[in-house]
């Protein structure tokens, strides 16, 4: 049988984004409040802003430019 994710404790919800900026991979992390995923470039520090829409994605890996 299979878990629901949202049963898990302590599961911590990410999005994997791949900055074009620096070419590198980063995972960021869903606020608190779950309205929205936020992070930074490892290496330049730009900021990303994901909001959480009400259908979702099935996609777990974006790009930000």
């Amino acid at each position: 049988m299979k878990r629901d994710p949202r049963e898990v404790r302590g599961r911590r919800f990410y999005l994997g984004i791949f900055f074009r900026c620096c070419r590198v991979y980063q995972r960021i992390y869903r606020r608190p409040e779950g309205d929205r995923y936020v992070g930074f470039c490892p290496h330049c520090l730009r900021r990303v802003e994901v909001p959480v829409a009400p259908g979702g994605s099935e996609e777990r890996i974006f790009q930000a430019d």
